[in-house]
């Protein structure tokens, strides 16, 4: 008899001490949510947004459950909501979860993203998995693949792709034959090229302008349809076998001679379809469901010693380009602004801030200077939200009670 497999979600009871499940759908508390998600996109009128970070200028001043309350509101319109628990010093999203339950954030930025690939099969590993840890990890050496009749050798400096060396490369595309076809070079030129550049050992492109033959300006056309076909050939490969060889970064210099930016290249190359079946599996582990349709769960995973760091990395970065790819929304719940800077590190990296004040609790120079460091970051403060309002108090009451009794009832 087979073991039955563990659910991997919230108890639904935990979900509801945050969430809005606990109020009438008609109440106050649950149309303040539904109000502030009207002028969220109010905010942004025909821009699109997908990414929100939830934060208050000090700790207890509602964020969580804002954000928790905002979410699960975008997720009853329809929409496909990711919550990001990255709140890495008092992950109150968390707090009911067991440490093993998922990887979490932590998990996925310091160890999944930090995955060491020495050598291993293209079938668990696809070519974009590998560009990506390599650059995640700023790692500088030499890529090699082969598989399907081709052998390719990419070069790393710090992470960026910066050079591409194809043996098997048809003779019909070899640079030189290209050159001598457009009427670039001759045959002779093209002789005396390739034999300095055997003796020498130098690139071949530096060769050419060493000699006076051509320019930088001449060779950009050549050598940018050159690394685009290499980078298509690389591309198109699904198996096969990788390894990585570190280099130390002096191996680099007269050696790589590019005058055209490969990263670049390879950007226009794969027109945003990335695939990363092994990142994207890992990643998708990582991602509870909340037993809320529509409404998932990011954990913070294990408190980790450098939040800061590893909220303004571009390992996070990188994680949200993947997630805005699967999900509608992204809320994120993030530390205060005013005790630490993971906050300021983030918010310019998403659509939007909003941030939460509790009546009555932080003095005006503290929101101030909340507003303030957002700004001096260019983040897109959408707003504040004044939380623990007494809607009770005379005059507000009298207000809200006429113009809203009669679609509350009995439950306002």
């Amino acid at each position: 008899m087979k073991a039955k497999k563990k659910s991997r979600h919230y108890k639904t009871g935990d979900l509801m001490r945050l969430f809005l499940g606990g109020y009438p759908a008609r109440s106050r508390y649950a149309e303040a949510f539904r109000t502030l998600r009207t002028n969220i996109h109010f905010s942004f009128m025909e821009k699109d947004f997908q990414t929100l970070l939830i934060t208050s200028a000090g700790a207890g001043e509602g964020k969580t459950s804002t954000a928790a309350n905002l979410a699960y509101t975008m997720a009853q319109a329809g929409k496909s909501v990711l919550l990001i628990d990255a709140d890495l010093r008092k992950p109150l999203l968390s707090s009911a979860l067991p440490d093993e339950a998922t990887a979490g954030l932590t998990g996925l930025l310091s160890d999944i993203f930090g995955t060491d690939v020495r050598e291993g099969s293209l079938e668990q590993y696809g070519v974009h998995d590998l560009f990506a840890l390599l650059s995640l990890r700023n790692k500088t050496g030499v890529l090699s693949l082969s598989g399907e009749g081709e052998t390719i050798e990419l070069f790393f400096l710090q992470g960026d792709m910066v050079d591409l060396n194809w043996p098997t490369r048809p003779d019909e595309q070899k640079l030189l034959n290209t050159l001598i076809r457009t009427d670039m070079i001759t045959p002779q030129q093209a002789k005396l090229a390739m034999s300095r550049q055997k003796d020498t050992g130098q690139k071949l492109g530096f060769v050419l302008v060493s000699m006076g033959l051509l320019n930088r300006d001449d060779l950009t056309g050549p050598l940018t349809i050159h690394m685009m076909e290499g980078l298509r050939t690389v591309l198109r490969l699904k198996k096969g076998t990788f390894s990585f060889r570190e280099l130390p970064e002096s191996d680099f210099g007269h050696n790589v001679f590019n005058p055209v930016d490969l990263d670049q290249i390879y950007r226009k190359v794969i027109i945003g379809e990335e695939e990363f079946p092994f990142l994207q599996k890992k990643i998708q582990a990582a991602i509870l469901n909340t037993g809320v349709d529509n409404l998932s769960l990011l954990p913070a995973g294990k408190l980790p010693h450098n939040p800061s760091e590893l909220l303004g990395s571009k390992r996070m970065s990188f994680l949200v380009s993947c997630l805005k790819k699967r999900f509608d929304t992204i809320v994120i719940d993030s530390p205060p602004i005013l005790p630490a800077s993971d906050a300021i590190l983030l918010a310019p990296r998403t659509d939007g801030v909003v941030l939460v004040v509790k009546s009555g609790m932080m003095n005006r120079e503290m929101v101030k200077r909340a507003v303030e460091q957002l700004r001096l970051a260019k983040a897109n403060l959408l707003g504040v939200v004044l939380n623990a309002v007494d809607t009770k108090r005379e005059g507000y009451y009298k207000y809200y009670h006429k113009y809203y009794s009669k679609y509350y009832g009995h439950e306002a």
